[in-house]
């Protein structure tokens, strides 16, 4: 994977600052190849009976594993994603989501995610390879 100059698209759906409709996350990096950020989850996301529809969840952990190799000043794009639903996540619930790169082999990185809320109740993992665009 090639370390590259991060672009910064203020449009992105999840951390896009300029995009109306967006979620507009703010994302941290404790630690080079990590991220983290944080949401209590709209209730325009439902996806049944007062429940967070799956693919939300889903794209936050991409996200959020895509930001810890943005931390890490590598740029790819998602090639595959693995996410394992452990619990039903009620809309309005602050959650907090961690992304971590847990390998680097040439042009493919791959990471591992999960979302939690404030008691350490697993909702949702992940696993994702992210591919090398430069």
């Amino acid at each position: 994977m090639k370390h590259n100059e991060v672009r910064n698209d203020q449009h992105c759906f999840c951390c896009g600052q300029d995009n109306d409709k967006g979620l507009k996350l703010k994302f941290k990096y404790p630690e080079e190849g990590e991220s983290e950020t944080s949401l209590i989850v709209p209730k325009y996301f439902t996806g049944w009976e007062n429940l967070t529809h799956g693919g939300l969840i889903s794209m936050l952990l991409d996200e959020t594993m895509a930001h810890a190799c943005i931390g890490s000043k590598l740029v790819g794009v998602t090639a595959e994603l693995t996410v394992r639903f452990k619990k039903p996540l009620p809309v309005e619930t602050k959650i907090f989501v961690k992304g971590k790169m847990t390998e680097v082999k040439g042009r493919i990185a791959l990471t591992s995610g999960s979302i939690k809320d404030a008691t350490g109740t697993v909702y949702a993992t992940g696993k994702a390879r992210f591919i090398s665009t430069g």
